[in-house]
C-alpha cells in the first residue's frame, strides 16, 4: 500500500465517523521519542544458533483520535520509524554452514488503529490502556554484515582430473536498499497514554508503547520465522476542537 493510499483511508475514516458519531469529542495530536527494537523468533532448530541486540530508534507519530463511549477513544495513527536491530547467525547444516553478523538500519511507515480504554480519569491526569493492529510498510533497508560460509570450490587435480573440494570464504555485506526484509508487516501494538490536560482544549502525553510483527519479516533461506519487537517512549501533544 502506498502512501498516497494511507491517507485516502485516514480521510475516509474520519469522514465516516463524522457522519456516524454526531455528538463526539475529537482530537489531533503529534508525538515522538525514542525506540528500541530487536528481532526474535517463534520457532526453535537445533542446527541454528541466533543471537539478537536491542538496538535504538526514533518514532514520530500524528493521530486523529474520536471518542466512542464513556469507555473507549478509537486512534488513527500515521507513525514513522527508524529503527536498527541485528542478526548474529550461525548455522550448522552440513555445506549449508556459515556464521554471519548482520546489522540492519530499516525506515518503517506504520497505520495504527488503536483502541484507547479508560483506566483512570480525573481532572488532573487520564490513564488509558491502548490496543490495536499495525500496517507496516518498510520504506527502505540498509545492510551491513560480516563472516563466514562453505562453498564447493572447484579444481583440476595433478592428473588433470576435475576434482571439487570444500573449503571457507570469507563473506561481507554492504547494501543500501537490501531486499533481506519484507516490506509488508502485519502486527499489533499496545501500550499506555498518560495524559495530563493543560487547558480545555490542550493535553500533554506520554506514550509507553509496544509493537510486535506477526508476520515475518526476514526472507534470506534458510533462517526460522523472524518477528521484529519494538518499545518505545514518547512524549506529545493532542488538541481537542470542535464540530
Amino acid at each position: 500500500m502506498s502512501v498516497k493510499n494511507f491517507y485516502i483511508f485516514i480521510i475516509a475514516s474520519i469522514t465516516m465517523f463524522n457522519f456516524t458519531i454526531a455528538n463526539a469529542q475529537h482530537y489531533i495530536g503529534f508525538t515522538g521519542g525514542y525506540s528500541i527494537g530487536t528481532f526474535t523468533n517463534f520457532t526453535k532448530k537445533q542446527e541454528y544458533n541466533a543471537n539478537y541486540h536491542v538496538k535504538s530508534g526514533v518514532s514520530i507519530s500524528s493521530f486523529y483520535e474520536t471518542k466512542i463511549d464513556s469507555l473507549c477513544n478509537l486512534k488513527i495513527e500515521l507513525q514513522y520509524k527508524w529503527q536498527n536491530a541485528d542478526m548474529d547467525i550461525d548455522y550448522s547444516a552440513g555445506h549449508s554452514s556459515f556464521a554471519k553478523k548482520t546489522d540492519y538500519s530499516f525506515h518503517l511507515f506504520n497505520l495504527n488503529l488503536i483502541c484507547s480504554f479508560r483506566l483512570v480519569e480525573k481532572k488532573s491526569f487520564k490513564l488509558r490502556f491502548l490496543l490495536g493492529p499495525t500496517f507496516s510498510y518498510n520504506i527502505n533497508t540498509t545492510a551491513k554484515g560480516n563472516g563466514w560460509e562453505y562453498y564447493v570450490q572447484s579444481q583440476i587435480d595433478t592428473n588433470g582430473n576435475p576434482v571439487q573440494i570444500l573449503t571457507t570464504r570469507k563473506w561481507e555485506k554492504n547494501e543500501r536498499n537490501s531486499k533481506d526484509l519484507s516490506p509488508f508487516n502485519v502486527g499489533f501494538d499496545c501500550g499506555l497514554d498518560f495524559i495530563f490536560p493543560i487547558n480545555d482544549q490542550m493535553d500533554f502525553i506520554i506514550q509507553n508503547r509496544y509493537n510486535i510483527f506477526l508476520t515475518n519479516i526476514a526472507k534470506q533461506k534458510n533462517l526460522r520465522y523472524t518477528s521484529l519487537f519494538s518499545g518505545y517512549l514518547n512524549i506529545g501533544f493532542r488538541y481537542k476542537f470542535h464540530r
